[in-house]
């Protein structure tokens, strides 16, 4: 655990990571300040739990907690010379990936890990849990729909966290058991190549007490060393974007049913379950609480439906983008489909600049919003124009001009999807295609 507990200062409170953290301390009446560069409705949110927020780089706003007393948390999205950053460099301040770790020393952890899908493995097995009552303590990266929030302060035995593959994080833990969703080539500004990537996965593996689920397919969902332990579905049907399925674990099945869009998300719900079930979840149990699982904003998140449909997505690599538009076209096969894309990094974009125009080629309208720069400067002929450049009848505007735009266009499903601040232009697209 942490010892310097006191209090506790994150630096970068607002990310859906850290803000997570914040509220494990927060919930055990643990003072808690925090900077970040913008208001937001989850900064909002975490005053109103009781954390000291500050937005600007006045370091006076700082309550003077003595160093003694006080473990301060970062984010490597804020820069090392941020004056933040070099005011709290004499508390020895360490990342959120060490403090998870820590954190979770001494738990029964079970951690997700994997390029794609991690927040919805994580979500969908921290309901498992708690359907089951073994009331679990969990770290999502994701807002899940039911709760509104990305944090569970349980009492139970287990932990349950997103073990990130960003910055080598996961290889700070040392859980109980695991998942690994895919491990397709990403962070390629952190990691060499591939290889690398892979590397670091199987680093990862070999730190897990326990099985390491994974497959790569839904017929091939397997625990990495003990082949006898396995979980799998069958005879999936689709229904209006719900899916029923029959699920194995081990030598048992029971029919259940997922009413998340995109056959991949049974494919999470399979990881889960076996999870669940090495926690001690029943197959029955399992098979009863899939069906009530409620989903995770920003994923498939509906916000209309009707004359038009508009659904806002976290996607943003090429293979998330590839998923999320398999499941448009089945379940929306003659809609014409808009889609309004910010991209996230420019490192990302110059890495899998083919993929993306690949995927972005597949719908009938694409308007592409500035690169989302997050912890990176700009790198030169990576923008969106160059991507629009290569999908035909590709636009780009601004976040401002995007409703009046989206509206003229006219098109049945609208599609908003990235992984930085697009989503805030959900209630204007709201507004006009209503």
């Amino acid at each position: 655990m942490i010892k310097k507990h006191s209090h506790i200062v994150f630096i970068g409170i607002g990310g859906i990571g850290m803000s997570a953290l914040a509220r494990h301390f927060l919930h055990q009446n643990i003072p808690v300040f925090g900077f970040d560069r913008t208001k937001t409705a989850l900064t909002e949110a975490l005053v109103k739990e009781g954390a000291l927020l500050c937005y600007t780089e006045d370091l006076d706003a700082y309550p003077g907690w003595p160093a003694a007393e006080t473990t301060v948390i970062y984010t490597p999205a804020i820069a090392p010379t941020h004056p933040w950053r070099i005011f709290f460099e004499a508390y020895e301040p360490i990342k959120r990936a060490a403090a998870l770790g820590l954190i979770t020393n001494g738990h029964k952890t079970l951690a997700v890990a994997g390029t794609h899908g991690k927040t919805t493995t994580s979500a969908m097995l921290t309901h498992l849990l708690t359907a089951a009552g073994l009331d679990p303590t969990a770290f999502i990266g994701g807002i899940l729909s039911a709760s509104g929030t990305n944090y569970r302060l349980g009492n139970g035995p287990w932990m349950i966290v997103e073990a990130d593959e960003f910055d080598r994080s996961f290889l700070h833990l040392h859980p109980a058991a695991a998942a690994i969703t895919t491990a397709d080539a990403d962070h390629l500004d952190i990691y060499a190549d591939e290889t690398d990537l892979t590397n670091t996965f199987d680093a990862f593996i070999q730190q897990v007490e326990g099985p390491t689920f994974s497959g790569t397919t839904l017929e091939e969902t397997t625990a990495v060393g003990n082949p006898e332990d396995f979980a799998f579905a069958t005879n999936i049907q689709s229904n209006q974007g719900a899916y029923s399925f029959t699920l194995q674990l081990g030598a048992h099945t029971a029919e259940t049913k997922l009413f998340m869009p995109g056959k991949h998300n049974v494919y999470n719900a399979v990881l889960a379950a076996a999870l669940a079930h090495y926690a001690g979840v029943s197959l029955a149990q399992i098979a009863t609480a899939l069906p009530t699982f409620g989903g995770i904003k920003r994923r498939f998140e509906y916000h209309l439906k009707g004359a038009t449909t508009l659904i806002e997505d976290y996607a943003h690599h090429p293979t998330e983008l590839e998923a999320m538009i398999d499941s448009v076209h089945e379940m929306y096969p003659e809609n014409t489909i808009l889609l309004c894309f910010q991209p996230h990094l420019f490192s990302r974009t110059r890495d899998f600049f083919e993929g993306f125009v690949q995927q972005l080629k597949r719908v009938h309208q694409c308007i592409l919003l500035p690169i989302y720069a997050a912890r990176e400067q700009p790198i030169d002929g990576i923008n969106s124009e160059a991507l629009a450049l290569q999908i035909p009848g590709a636009k780009t505007c601004t976040a401002a001009a995007l409703p009046e735009l989206v509206a003229h266009l006219q098109c049945d499903v609208v599609l908003v999807v990235g992984a930085g601040d697009i989503g805030d232009t959900v209630p204007h697209l709201k507004a006009v295609l209503r």
